[in-house]
């Protein structure tokens, strides 16, 4: 069986703990936040709980698996592993063919999908439950900014959550902690508006937090220069990096789905609204994104994705040079 997230918290919530969770997906903070409420509503203790931090022992884990619980019903034993060995895969795959009735295993992986030909991902299906754990969609991004908001009794305007998710991009945890800055700046004041989050974010009250985007759509190579090294100069290096590489993939990304819609003979109008264009800025998008090849903008996502994946797993980087350079591939004539 397969879980949606909110159905997989709702779940636990009641109590109800399947023998097998396989939680899959790259969005761990969000699978770390659901992790944190199964430990609270499990009442985790020491002879009924225990968490590896990988998979490379699976004897270890199946021997904690099949160990009765002590004075409850229920015991838990949480892997954490990026990507589940094969042969971990195959002790886990016997083990839930006849798994402890009183223990609720739950298994974390990376893995973007679940794959059918996968045997963990079907003897899990069959076992308990497989929960995807996606990365957010901008829009699913600002409904949940709204929403976390709600929760701490502030109405943040829908203009200020697009201006966050188009600043950090759609990774929940430094979402959450952007947000979180800007509720203690809102003080005691019920309405958070877009000016309060510019503010926030660091910018002074004339910057316009999307003129790199622009820039980027525009494809001005030396403006879009200058603009991204006055930005790494304003704030913290580290911080500023990841937030012009959110804002120029998200950039690419639009302009992407634009092409696709264009092709497919939708109406300017229909594709303004879609992709919530401004009707001054962007007044002449349509016309700039008619100029580019898709191939051309599928091939500046993948730069983009490259780049974060090297500025991730790569701390000896300059980080700057990388930017650098990835605004030169993007704006370039390549």
């Amino acid at each position: 069986m397969e879980l949606r997230v909110p159905d997989l918290l709702k779940e636990w919530e009641t109590g109800k703990l399947r023998p097998i969770y396989y939680l899959l997906g790259e969005e761990a903070s969000a699978k770390s936040e659901a992790l944190k409420r199964l430990k609270i509503w499990f009442k985790t203790d020491d002879f009924n709980f225990r968490q590896f931090a990988d998979a490379e022992n699976p004897q270890a884990v199946v021997a904690e698996a099949m160990t009765l619980p002590v004075l409850s019903e229920k015991r838990l034993v949480i892997v954490n592993n990026p990507k589940i060995p094969a042969a971990a895969k195959a002790a886990f795959i016997e083990y839930l063919k006849n798994p402890l009735k009183n223990t609720t295993l739950v298994l974390l992986s990376e893995e973007k999908r679940a794959d059918a030909k996968d045997g963990l991902v079907s003897a899990a299906a069959r076992a308990g439950a497989l929960c995807l754990f996606a990365p957010l969609k901008e829009e699913e991004a600002r409904q949940r900014l709204l929403a976390a908001a709600r929760q701490e009794g502030k109405n943040l305007s829908s203009e200020a959550a697009a201006t966050l998710v188009a600043e950090v991009g759609t990774n929940w945890s430094i979402l959450k902690q952007e947000l979180d800055k800007i509720l203690l700046f809102a003080s005691t004041a019920k309405k958070i508006s877009q000016e309060d989050a510019i503010q926030c974010l660091g910018y002074r009250k004339s910057a316009d937090p999307f003129a790199l985007s622009r820039l980027i759509q525009e494809r001005k190579l030396k403006d879009c220069l200058s603009h991204a090294r006055r930005l790494l100069n304003e704030g913290k290096a580290e911080e500023q990096v990841f937030r012009i590489l959110a804002q120029a993939s998200a950039a690419v990304t639009k302009q992407l789905r634009a092409k696709r819609m264009i092709k497919a003979r939708q109406a300017p109008e229909t594709i303004s609204r879609s992709l919530r264009l401004h009707n001054y800025w962007d007044r002449n998008y349509l016309e700039l994104v008619g100029r580019l090849e898709e191939k051309r903008l599928i091939k500046d996502i993948k730069i983009c994705l490259k780049t974060e994946a090297a500025l991730k797993s790569k701390s000896w980087l300059d980080a700057r040079l990388e930017i650098e350079n990835l605004i030169v591939a993007l704006c370039g004539n390549g």
